[in-house]
């Protein structure tokens, strides 16, 4: 039986150590969803992506609100001539 391999290690789940009978909802959202590691790191570079461009939209506004009157793109109309 050369050919047959078996692994050294047996992966156990910390919710399966304390109750082996559960299923418990942690490994089947884990299981389910990232069955590779390229996905969960796809995952989390999309999450990281979107979340990043919704805080700076969200902190421009803050910053353009608070700050109004006061910054060139408001103040320009009075300095710069238009031809």
């Amino acid at each position: 039986m050369a050919g047959a391999a078996r692994p050294f290690y047996k992966q156990v789940y910390p919710s399966l150590l304390r109750n082996p009978d559960a299923y418990s909802t942690d490994q089947f959202s884990c299981s389910t969803l990232f069955r590779r590691n390229y996905q969960m790191l796809g995952v989390v570079f999309a999450s990281a992506f979107a979340f990043e461009m919704v805080y700076d939209n969200t902190m421009n506004k803050i910053w353009d609100n608070l700050n109004r009157g006061r910054q060139w793109k408001d103040i320009r109309s009075r300095y710069v001539e238009e031809e």
